[in-house]
């Protein structure tokens, strides 16, 4: 009875390998592709004093001891139309959830990448701008921001 036991479970071994699907290099470009494009999309909303340099958004990413995981890039990839966009380096104090392991680094400023915007002198209206913002370890998302300029 052990004999057959041992034959069927090296049979199913057996088996299951010829059953494995290997992905062509097509198929493997494709599901990155997708990986790209799966970014999370976020939409924010900000109003601004027209003609004033105002900070829009602070990016952080930190280690449960609150020190800096690594670096953030932001690139500008939709420039606004009545305005300019910068990013610099800056500290500021993270906003985390009260179940976050981080959520004790809300009482302490923490490294990370500011984005600021200003409008043109005196214009009023819409204006509009998108970022792509990644994070260490390949973690990243894309930023759609509406400016209310007043």
């Amino acid at each position: 009875m052990s004999k057959f036991l041992l034959a069927v479970c090296a049979c199913g071994l057996l088996l299951s390998s010829a059953f494995a699907e290997e992905k062509s290099p097509d198929q493997r470009r494709e599901e990155s592709k997708q990986i790209v494009e799966g970014l999370p999309k976020m939409n924010w909303a900000r109003v601004v004093a027209s003609g004033t340099n105002q900070r829009i958004g602070f990016f952080y990413a930190v280690n449960p001891d609150c020190s800096a995981n690594g670096d953030i890039n932001i690139r500008v990839t939709k420039q606004p139309e009545h305005g300019t966009v910068e990013t610099a380096a800056a500290t500021d104090f993270p906003s985390f959830e009260r179940e976050n392991i981080r959520y004790r680094c809300n009482q302490q400023k923490v490294p990370g990448q500011q984005v600021n915007y200003k409008s043109a002198e005196k214009y009023i209206g819409s204006d509009a701008l998108e970022l792509l913002v990644v994070f260490p370890g390949g973690f990243g998302q894309e930023v759609h921001l509406n400016i209310d300029v007043r």
